[in-house]
């Protein structure tokens, strides 16, 4: 079968989270990406020759950490009046790529042109777990709303991945799978953005403290993660799963107004593995962080959440061919063993 990845996002986890499924549907099948350049560099060198077609993102605007919903729509106005013409491209594509299926974590273009087209459709991502998480707030009703609007009605299958309450737990990347032999001393920081400029001066505040502040030029992030003592950052899903897997203790701080990100710091402090925090208190909490680092251990007994904190990427791919090829009028051949896409 010849599957379709389409990857939303202007940050890395679902690029890391489709570069991980997108290595074992290789196994059995023949793999097309469509992605935001913004990620594109990134999955040519996770997925070495994989054909990736370009696809627009909706970016959300923020002043400082948190989100500016009425700019956010303006911002992205010409993008959503273009939407016609942004699915007739992309099912286009598909159709030059005798695309079988798609799976698309949380694209709206690509979702509607293969609906269009009469493909099969399996949105896999995280967000669809925020709709089995009762929230009536405003920014939970937004979420939902968003969701709807992601997920246009003719997609029939929903694979939700995700640490907590998920179908499939998170998808890690084989480098982040396991711990390094020994443990570091050091505390790796994740800047996003949003949040790096008050994290940097929150930071200055320690004196003796090991923080590998990432992004940048320098430094091996992957090892660093792996060998961490603890990891501070934002509350993406992908970053908090690969820091529960590893059983590293993390400080998260999530946007003000951004459900999901509210709900997975929640929900990682309920491993007993996170605490909160506050970016504008942030060297407090950091404070706070350090000193309580020995106590902190996982420990979700007695929560009504069910937890996974390992890789399920094979779980992912297996459980998506298996919803895909119930539509096909046949068997398909597995692939050969030998497999050009780098672990």
């Amino acid at each position: 079968m010849r599957i379709a990845i389409a990857v939303n996002g202007e940050g890395f986890g679902h690029a890391a989270r489709s570069a991980c499924l997108a290595r074992e549907l290789y196994r059995e099948h023949e793999i097309v990406l469509w992605a935001p350049r913004t990620v594109r560099a990134f999955l040519r060198s996770e997925l070495p020759g994989v054909r990736i077609h370009h696809i627009p993102v909706l970016r959300m605007v923020k002043r400082g950490h948190r989100i500016v919903y009425g700019r956010t729509v303006l911002k992205n106005l010409r993008l959503l009046t273009s939407m016609p013409y942004i699915v007739r491209r992309v099912r286009r594509q598909f159709e030059a790529e005798h695309i079988d299926a798609l799976v698309s974590d949380y694209e709206p273009y690509s979702s509607r042109a293969a609906v269009r087209l009469g493909i099969p459709v399996v949105s896999f991502c995280h967000q669809t777990v925020l709709d089995r998480v009762p929230d009536f707030s405003v920014p939970g009703i937004v979420a939902r709303l968003l969701n709807r609007f992601m997920i246009p009605p003719g997609v029939k299958h929903l694979v939700s991945s995700s640490f907590f309450d998920g179908d499939v737990g998170p998808l890690i990347r084989p480098e982040l799978r396991t711990p390094a032999e020994q443990t570091g001393s050091h505390v790796l920081v994740y800047g996003s953005a949003s949040i790096r400029s008050k994290l940097e001066t929150a930071l200055s505040s320690f004196d003796g403290v090991d923080f590998r502040v990432y992004p940048q030029a320098a430094g091996n992030y992957l090892e660093d993660f792996r060998s961490a003592r603890a990891v501070i950052g934002p509350s993406g899903h992908q970053m908090l799963s690969e820091a529960l897997c590893l059983r590293k203790p993390v400080l998260t701080f999530p946007q003000p107004g951004q459900n999901e990100q509210i709900l997975n710091a929640r929900m990682a402090r309920t491993t007993g593995l996170a605490q909160i925090g506050n970016i504008n208190q942030a060297e407090h909490h950091i404070a706070q962080f350090l000193a309580s680092l020995d106590t902190m251990h996982l420990n979700p007994d007695g929560s009504a959440h069910t937890f996974k904190l390992q890789d399920e990427s094979a779980t992912a791919a297996k459980r998506i061919s298996s919803l895909l090829e119930s539509h096909q009028p046949g068997p398909i051949s597995p692939r050969p063993l030998a497999d050009p896409i780098s672990a």
